[in-house]
């Protein structure tokens, strides 16, 4: 975010940057290095970079991409201070300023007793949200940043993109789903109103993207369906009937994987096709707010479900997996008798979550951003928020 850079250096402070490729450049507009090589050659590079030019604070946007992992390790033991910002766990107005890692290596304490006790330092935060980022703007700001990628090729050319799909696949996918967006409204309005006949228990299973990190470096999972798979299978086999799951379809999901085919055929393998529904649209927090518990990976969907009270069961690693606030036991024991999470712990939770690791705004707004960069530039001067260092989580669990 070049515009917090630009108000970093009028303070004093110097900042260096190293674009990838055409898409990194095109939004920063200040001084910058090129890397044009391979990952093969980036250790060495960002290590002479980095002797060159030795650096008090690392900042990246997100932290497990390959190029952001080596540069961590390179200036971790230089003796810098790691700091990665990305779209916030709070959604949808709120940025994540975290040091370390996030995630799985986030500090974020996942002790019962240790939150609540770190959670009066801050206010109860205001969630009303400031601002919103129109799709239009969303998708125009993507085309821009990858276009730009694949065209300059030639110029950076041993630069790999870390998604798993080409951008235009994507692109292809997202005209296909909006030329049977019609078609699928349909399906899924009469998949809701099948399940709003009787008062069979629902439960709610919300798809994430396959290519995100928080599948591919924060589950245990390869992919989506692979969870799919787990998740309905446990379901048809452990859940009394006539309860019923909704697989909801992420929200920007490219289309690419025909989701409504691929969950109906597990369910049939499952001998749960007339209890299984897949749907594409929905207002996710009065779903949530009626279902008899939500089954994710680990997806922020998990804080809405937590804060409407909806029992929690996470198969992956995520931040708000607390004892107290999730269910512990096994996803097979889930479906039986799934308790509610702890509703204190829970709203101490948000408040060291959004005093601790957040700011509000965001990056794709002028808006957004008029909120965003002084409190940023602010946060970085007097230092992030101290959280003890996981190992210090006296649940045991080390990073």
């Amino acid at each position: 975010m070049h515009e917090v850079a630009r108000e970093l250096i009028a303070r004093g402070h110097r900042v260096s940057r190293i674009n990838l490729h055409l898409g990194d450049r095109l939004f920063w507009r200040l001084p910058a290095r090129d890397y044009r090589g391979g990952i093969d050659g980036w250790r060495n590079y960002i290590a002479r970079f980095l002797d060159e030019q030795p650096i008090t604070h690392l900042f990246l946007l997100g932290d497990r991409r390959p190029h952001h992992r080596i540069a961590i390790a390179e200036a971790r033991a230089r003796g810098a201070e790691i700091i990665c910002s990305e779209l916030g766990y709070l959604r949808p107005d709120w940025l994540v300023l975290e040091r370390d890692g996030m995630g799985t290596w986030s500090r974020m304490p996942r002790n019962p007793a240790l939150i609540r006790s770190l959670a009066q330092q801050y206010p109860v935060p205001d969630l009303r949200v400031r601002c919103s980022i129109p799709f239009w703007r969303l998708a125009m700001l993507d085309v821009a940043y990858n276009v730009s990628e694949v065209l300059s090729r030639p110029l950076y050319p041993g630069y790999r993109r870390h998604a798993i799909h080409h951008p235009f696949a994507e692109y292809a996918g997202w005209v296909l789903r909006w030329l049977r967006g019609r078609a699928e409204r349909r399906r899924s309005a009469h998949a809701f109103d099948t399940l709003r006949q009787g008062n069979a228990p629902t439960f709610v299973f919300p798809l994430q993207l396959s290519t995100d990190y928080q599948i591919r470096d924060h589950s245990p999972y390869p992919d989506m369906v692979a969870a799919a798979r787990e998740i309905i299978g446990s379901f048809a086999a452990h859940s009394p009937p006539p309860s019923r799951l909704t697989v909801k379809v992420h929200p920007l999901d490219p289309g690419l994987t025909p989701w409504r085919r691929r969950i109906r055929e597990i369910a049939a393998q499952n001998n749960a096709a007339d209890r299984v529904f897949c749907v594409t649209g929905g207002n996710l927090v009065s779903m949530l707010g009626h279902a008899a518990g939500c089954v994710l990976v680990n997806s922020t969907v998990g804080l809405t479900a937590l804060q409407v009270g909806c029992p929690l069961k996470v198969m992956g690693s995520a931040i708000f997996d607390v004892p107290g606030m999730t269910f512990a036991g096994s996803i097979d024991d889930f479906w039986l008798a799934p308790p509610r999470p702890d509703a204190d712990l829970v709203r101490d939770f948000i408040r060291l979550l959004a005093g601790a690791l957040h700011v509000r705004g965001g990056y794709y707004t002028r808006q957004a951003l008029d909120i965003a960069v002084p409190t940023t530039v602010q946060r970085l001067e007097d230092g992030l928020p101290w959280l003890p260092p996981r190992a210090a989580d006296d649940t045991g669990t080390t990073c």
